[in-house]
């Protein structure tokens, strides 16, 4: 379920335009599946949030390959909740994701 927005930002490049596209798509997810929106929107607004503050700034493919896995590491870690069908895994998934990109930015 998640993971399909990293199969979408590999497909689309993993540049700007392919963040801003799966933080779009993010968001119809949170409106379209109640039961994981909050999940949906912290990924399309960590997407989001990527592009408003790279866009206009050179990044090192090393600097895109590090967020990238940080990313697919987030949308693992909340897919791996998912699966387990555990509200509080849920829960501390969530946060944990939050906090983990909060500290890094």
């Amino acid at each position: 379920m998640f993971m399909s927005l990293i199969e979408e930002l590999t497909e689309k490049g993993r540049g700007m335009h392919a963040y801003a596209a799966t933080a779009k798509t993010a968001f119809a997810q949170a409106s379209a599946h109640p039961d994981q929106a909050a999940a949906f929107y912290l990924l399309g607004k960590i997407a989001e949030e990527f592009v408003d503050l790279h866009e206009r700034m050179p990044l090192s493919t090393e600097e895109l390959n590090q967020f990238f896995g940080r990313y697919a590491a987030a949308a693992q870690a909340l897919q791996d909740a998912e699966d387990k069908q555990d509200a509080a895994g849920m829960l501390a998934a969530l946060n944990a994701v939050a906090g983990q990109m909060a500290a890094k930015g």
